[in-house]
């Protein structure tokens, strides 16, 4: 539990703060992703401990709640109980039952923030709570100053396209540009943390930075741009009922450009749910694919600098 302050004569108790259950989806420096544990806010700063306490294995993440540019609340349908791929038949005369799935949904909360760094660098994290838990935080982080934003308002849309005055290749990874699409914030979010991973496992590259990191530099620079051209948000439990409807569809342009704009690389591609599977795995589909594309491609040769 967050601390609260005394109650004095003259003076009001401070509102105290919630400890909610949640799991870590992705993104939150320190714990492991799908981790699951008790999210908070004490002393200014939002605290996630994994593992309970009394169990002595634990880990905590924390930020600041001064660091949040933004946060964004949305909701999310899952398959749960049963087994993915167990069937059982409808009761019905003369044997002419219909299969189903033996599964259930329910709702959730997501909450996605937009962070940085103490060196600047930008980070999007997911949480996911029961469904009506998240507004409790989100209302706790917005009574600290947080911005809740809105996922149409065109200030948390607008993507700087300003390059540093560098060389490549090295590359450092800007945020998602939504295009003229309407995507949910949890899947920008997932995307560019997913495209950090899927870059760095595949070695092609010296150093993955982090969109504004102060050490991004040198000539060993590349810039990867992101703009989402198509998205179908799609539904776990249609793909779990039917198998043929409700795939999550996702397609974008990568670019990998020179400090001073020019492109020296351009993919269109694809990443998709289709069967089962929750609906951020394609955001990791997309990654992996942008990631594996880079991979299969040649890039000029760096340029050396004036030492070498």
């Amino acid at each position: 539990m967050g601390l609260t302050a005394q109650n004095t004569e003259g003076t009001s108790p401070a509102s105290p703060r919630s400890t909610l259950h949640a799991t870590h989806i992705l993104g939150f420096e320190g714990i492991a992703n799908n981790a699951t544990g008790e999210i908070s806010i004490q002393e200014h700063a939002l605290r996630f401990q994994k593992g309970a306490a009394s169990s002595g294995q634990t880990s905590i993440g924390q930020i600041s709640v001064s660091s949040i540019e933004n946060l964004f609340l949305g909701e999310e349908d899952k398959q749960v109980g049963g087994t993915t791929m167990a069937v059982g038949r409808a009761a019905a005369p003369y044997g002419g039952g219909r299969v189903i799935a033996l599964f259930s949904h329910k709702k959730y909360d997501t909450l996605t923030l937009e962070y940085l760094d103490p060196d600047g660098r930008f980070h999007g994290a997911i949480f996911q709570l029961d469904k009506g838990e998240g507004s409790v935080l989100k209302n706790e982080l917005a009574a600290e100053g947080t911005h809740v934003a809105d996922a149409k308002d065109p200030a948390i849309t607008e993507v700087t396209t300003e390059v540093r005055n560098v060389g490549a290749w090295s590359v450092e990874v800007e945020r998602v540009d939504p295009g003229d699409v309407n995507i949910e914030p949890a899947f920008r979010v997932a995307i560019y943390e997913n495209l950090l991973d899927e870059l760095a496992k595949t070695k092609q590259f010296k150093h993955v930075f982090r969109s504004g990191d102060r050490n991004a530099g040198g000539p060993d620079l590349l810039i990867l741009k992101t703009r989402v051209q198509k998205y179908t948000p799609g539904s776990e439990t249609r793909r779990a009922v039917t198998t043929v409807s409700g795939a999550t569809k996702l397609n974008v342009r990568s670019q990998l450009c020179t400090p001073d704009g020019q492109v020296v690389l351009e993919r269109m591609v694809d990443g998709n749910v289709r069967f089962f599977g929750g609906n951020l795995r394609a955001t990791h589909n997309l990654a992996h694919n942008v990631a594996d594309s880079f991979k299969k491609s040649t890039l000029p040769a760096r340029p050396l600098s004036s030492r070498e």
